[in-house]
């Protein structure tokens, strides 16, 4: 297992006591792999995502949080036989709606709101649930060079905006985060051996 691989699984295990820091959490990891969907039968939340850190994490953060039972999948890629996709989804309409609403995706009257950041500000309120949503970023796009290397930890984003809001999230700590475009993602970066020590 890689260096960012042991970190990822280190956090994982990982369960924030209180239910504020649960939601930040949880709100970073659909903010990075996470989709809405219209199907016949109402809305589903699903997140798609290659590490199964990451999708055990969820599940267990919606089942603490929220009493959902989701539903797990893994598909295998045709062509690269060890890799998977870990897909989970809330296909209960209460649920869903449960879920959009802590989230702050969905408001009072039942409208999704139109959301280009990661997540609402409300949800990160105070540092706990800031430090909830880094990690949860961290453990959805994130990874993280071994320091008997060299010094590089990076979260990449899909959007600008994303990239913005996630910077400005890491600075609010003592640590300066750049951006830099890579190819049609916008990554995060943080290159100081102390600051990385610090994140």
């Amino acid at each position: 297992m890689s260096f960012s691989g042991e970190v990822k699984e280190e956090l994982s295990g990982y369960l924030p006591a209180a239910r504020h820091c649960q939601i930040a959490e949880l709100a970073a990891i659909f903010g990075m792999c996470g989709q809405i969907q219209r199907e016949k039968s109402g809305l589903w939340v699903r997140i798609h995502t290659e590490n199964i850190a990451v999708a055990r994490k969820y599940f267990t953060l919606l089942q603490k949080t929220f009493n959902i039972k989701a539903d797990m999948c893994v598909r295998r890629n045709a062509y690269l036989k060890k890799s998977r996709t870990y897909i989970i989804v809330i296909t209960n309409q209460d649920e869903v709606q449960r879920f959009l609403e802590a989230l702050k995706i969905e408001d009072e009257t039942g409208n999704l709101t139109e959301n280009k950041k990661i997540t609402d500000q409300r949800i990160l309120q105070s540092s706990c649930c800031r430090r909830a949503f880094i990690r949860g970023a961290f453990l959805a796009s994130g990874s993280i060079s071994d320091p008997e290397k060299f010094y590089h930890l990076e979260i990449v984003c899909t959007s600008q905006e994303k990239a913005e809001q996630m910077r400005q999230i890491i600075n609010s700590f003592p640590v300066e985060a750049k951006i830099v475009r890579r190819k049609k993602y916008h990554v995060v970066y943080i290159k100081e051996g102390e600051q990385i020590g610090e994140m």
